[in-house]
């Protein structure tokens, strides 16, 4: 027996599933699911690692917990036991799966697409406002191309991932929160810190993260298990996610259970948020 971390284990799938990555990206691409801006020869990264675990029928399913979820302090520090044999059938097993037809395809059995509302073709958002109004020439550019988007019935996915971080921004302090967009990292972590002081209960300290996906492509369990993690290192009082799309059941079950510090936005809240704001205009 000896100990190794979840960092390592997550290191030997990244090494290989390296080599038909390129298969894989091609395909996502021709499927119009999101490749997370990612061209073939990059690096392999996390979300494809977490894409990988997620879908790969050998691995049991408290293997895929325990590597798709970092815990507070993250993969390097998180230990596991294994013997000889274990760890051989673990890469036996990886490797099984990334030469299979279901990941060099692009085939995600394991997202439920039965119940989306979202529609396969753009849908139609448009405001009441005729003309542009007057405030629109002090509006920053993402604001203004947000509403341009959804005035030509296009999907708010289309938009560029910092200007969606930036647009969330905006909204927040619209709605009087202090607001700090982070740097830009696209590596899963906060993307916007929002402030405000409640005259009740006082200072309120939010954590934002914004994903910009396409349609068919959802936030999973192990994206609102991170924010979790990361909420409780960032003291915060509530997290937040924001999506273009929708999230998996069971990720919305995970918010369900701590209702009261872990909220989500899907794609059609996310419209009604954007009116609303553009109306008080």
């Amino acid at each position: 027996m000896r100990k190794i971390t979840l960092q390592a284990l997550r290191d030997i799938i990244s090494i290989i599933i390296t080599e038909d990555i390129g298969i894989h990206r091609t395909s996502k691409m021709l499927l119009k699911i999101d490749d997370y801006g990612l061209e073939n020869g990059a690096d392999v990264i996390d979300e494809e690692i977490d894409d990988f675990i997620a879908g790969n029928i050998y691995y049991d399913l408290d293997l895929k917990e325990q590597l798709i979820d970092p815990g507070l302090l993250g993969f390097d520090f998180r230990k596991v036991r294994i013997s000889d044999n274990w760890f051989k059938k673990f890469k036996d097993n990886t490797k099984k799966w990334s030469i299979s037809k279901d990941w060099l395809n692009a085939n995600f059995p394991w997202i439920d697409l039965t119940e989306s509302n979202i529609p396969d073709v753009s849908e139609t958002w448009k405001f009441d406002n005729a003309k542009s109004p007057l405030w629109l020439k002090n509006t920053p550019s993402y604001v203004t191309l947000a509403m341009n988007i959804l005035k030509n019935g296009k999907l708010l996915c289309e938009m560029n991932w910092r200007d969606f971080e930036k647009l969330i921004g905006y909204l927040l302090e619209e709605d009087g929160w202090k607001v700090e967009v982070t740097k830009p990292s696209k590596d899963g972590g906060i993307d916007v810190i929002a402030f405000k002081t409640d005259k009740n209960i006082g200072k309120v300290k939010s954590v934002w993260q914004a994903k910009k996906y396409k349609q068919n492509n959802f936030v999973r369990l192990s994206h609102v298990r991170e924010l979790t993690a990361i909420r409780d290192y960032e003291k915060a009082s509530k997290a937040m996610v924001v999506t273009t799309s929708r999230l998996t059941k069971d990720a919305i079950e995970w918010v369900k259970r701590d209702i009261y510090r872990l909220d989500f936005k899907e794609h059609m809240h996310l419209k009604n948020w954007i009116e609303s704001i553009i109306m008080k205009k």
